[in-house]
């Protein structure tokens, strides 16, 4: 491989680590847009969490009666 071709390939490599977001930008959102973004965050995180733990613990067809909503 070329030394050129080496260069590229590492900058390439930089870019998709690099934050999608710099912290600069960060320190000039208002505290609502903060706000509205932990929101967003939490809900993302949750609604991940959900997902993941029905992939993982999903209970088998024949036990499924004992555990269902007595409403």
């Amino acid at each position: 491989m070329e030394k050129t071709d080496k260069i590229e390939l590492e900058q390439l490599a930089q870019q998709l680590h690099r934050p999608v977001m710099s912290l600069k930008a960060f320190s000039q959102l208002n505290p609502q847009e903060l706000a509205w973004l932990n929101q967003q965050l939490q809900h993302t995180l949750e609604h991940e969490d959900q997902k993941m733990n029905q992939s993982l613990y999903q209970t088998p067809f024949f036990l499924r009666w004992l555990f269902r909503d007595k409403a």
